[in-house]
């Protein structure tokens, strides 16, 4: 089992939470409970905590989003999934997902020998004190969090983190060359998809006679392909620039039983299925938007297939992981106090960051790492995703995570 270092503790939370608008937010109460699981009492200062590092880590996100495309970043929160809820609401919902999926991984970590050292507890004290002491008090009123709250994050995520091993340890890890199996090839692609649009918006096909300019184009790279002195080793690139500077050639590999594949066209797998190592398909591929001009390169690729063989032994992980989380999950009983979590909303007009730590702030927590990871504890929903999440301002009936209860008591 790997084990967690310091430095990856202390720097998930070394930087500051920042806010605007803070104007009648600190009324929140957070040593109130807000949910149980398992019997066991959730303050709302730790749903807020996880709250608004998730929430500053999307604000961060589609700010850069809307830099990058010299947009107004608008209202977010506010915006209406496909499902008629709001981002706003789905992220307070996400956030009951993640504290139900932190206390399950809790409740089994013994049954996995997993603990946390004293390493590891001093790394989450001193990371605990560190964000305590990076925000001023309005910041904190607002947050409505306390140090216990934090190192109790701290806690299940280190937990959460150390459980993955030993969850996945017994996969099977054998994995055959023949399930495994990749064949590499080398081609170029003559689209013959439209390009010119209707008054609809619709696209134009081609004609008879422009697809038949596209295939005179690819018949002249295979020419070109098989005059060349050493077909197999041909610059098939060059070769099909010099017919037209726009096209160029795609070396990609593909599993040999065809099977799980959709990126590569199934005319190339079926042009190739009889060639030999280096040999060229001797006439243009038709496929069912281009033409090809295809050379097999190798039918069984070696590094490849042991790359393929790493994938497939990560999604056997994958799968039993979340198996395994999602029959903890199903067993947990989780109320969750709607008439406390409604109290605590999610608006575009009360954004937050999270602060980057400046030069002397780095020497000053001894790690170099911090301002990089503190990333990491937005992403607390165990998927990685916090991108549909959001708030339920003034929601009275919001459903909890994975079945679990609600009560509209405080």
């Amino acid at each position: 089992m790997k084990k967690l270092s310091t430095r990856m503790a202390c720097g998930m939370l070394a930087a500051a939470l920042g806010v605007s608008g803070l104007s009648g937010c600190g009324n929140l109460d957070g040593t109130q409970t807000v949910a149980t699981v398992d019997g066991q009492e959730v303050t709302l200062g730790l749903a807020s905590y996880i709250l608004r590092t998730d929430q500053a880590e999307m604000e961060g996100y589609y700010r850069m989003l809307a830099q990058s495309y010299g947009m107004d970043g608008g209202e977010y929160w506010s915006t209406e999934t496909e499902e008629g809820r709001t981002y706003g609401e789905d992220i307070k919902d996400n956030v009951m997902d993640t504290i139900k999926e932190l206390y399950v991984m809790q409740e089994h970590a013994e049954d996995y020998g997993v603990s946390i050292t004293e390493e590891e507890q001093a790394a989450i004290d001193e990371a605990a004190k560190t964000f305590m002491d990076s925000n001023d008090e309005e910041t904190l009123e607002a947050l409505a969090v306390s140090g216990d709250d934090v190192k109790t994050y701290m806690e299940l995520y280190t937990i959460r983190q150390k459980m993955r091993d030993p969850m996945v340890a017994d996969v099977d890890r054998e994995v055959s060359d023949e399930e495994a199996a990749q064949t590499r090839v080398t081609f170029v692609e003559v689209s013959t998809e439209g390009t010119e649009t209707d008054e609809d918006g619709n696209t134009v096909d081609l004609t008879d006679e422009e697809k038949a300019e596209k295939m005179d184009q690819a018949q002249q790279i295979l020419d070109k392909v098989e005059a060349a002195e050493d077909p197999a080793s041909a610059d098939m690139d060059a070769l099909a620039k010099e017919v037209d500077e726009n096209l160029s050639a795609v070396e990609r590999t593909f599993s040999s039983s065809g099977e799980g594949d959709e990126a590569t066209d199934q005319a190339i797998k079926d042009a190739v299925a009889d060639l030999e190592d280096g040999q060229v398909v001797p006439q243009v591929v038709e496929g069912e938007d281009a033409y090809y001009v295809v050379r097999l390169d190798l039918k069984f690729d070696e590094e490849a297939t042991e790359n393929e063989k790493k994938l497939i032994i990560s999604d056997r992980e994958d799968e039993q992981y979340d198996d395994l989380l999602a029959e903890w999950k199903d067993a947990a009983d989780m109320e969750v106090k709607n008439g406390v979590w409604k109290k605590v909303k999610v608006t575009d007009s009360q954004p937050y960051e999270l602060k980057q730590e400046t030069a002397e702030d780095t020497q000053n927590t001894g790690d170099a790492d911090s301002t990089e990871a503190t990333g990491d504890a937005g992403n607390t929903d165990g998927t990685g995703n916090t991108g549909d999440t959001g708030s339920t301002d003034g929601a009275d009936d919001a459903q909890t995570a994975d079945g679990g209860e609600t009560t509209d008591g405080e």
